[in-house]
């Protein structure tokens, strides 16, 4: 009766086992590759539609670089250079 038990244990434990390291990493990757084929699918449907809204037909678009002035509008003062003083 208990080597019974301990067969029915060891062949669960085996399968379990085996189950976990071959058929596991087989179901996720077919799961991780639905999933990417079908983020891929979602961002390609968004990139033809944001290009399909951008621009249409017989409209002109005119786009200019902007100003590349230095300005030093962020209200800390003016810069001044440190000197080492002897004590």
């Amino acid at each position: 009766m208990f080597i019974r038990y301990l067969l029915i244990f060891l062949l669960i434990y085996f399968g379990v086992r085996i189950f976990l390291r071959y058929v596991v990493p087989l179901l996720l990757s077919v799961f991780m590759r639905r999933a990417q084929k079908n983020f891929q699918q979602q961002f390609e449907s968004q990139k033809q539609q944001q290009q399909a809204d951008q621009y249409k037909e017989g409209e002109v678009f005119i786009s200019k670089k902007p100003d590349s002035k230095k300005a030093n509008d962020s209200g800390d003062g003016e810069y001044v250079d440190f000197e080492e003083t002897k004590d």
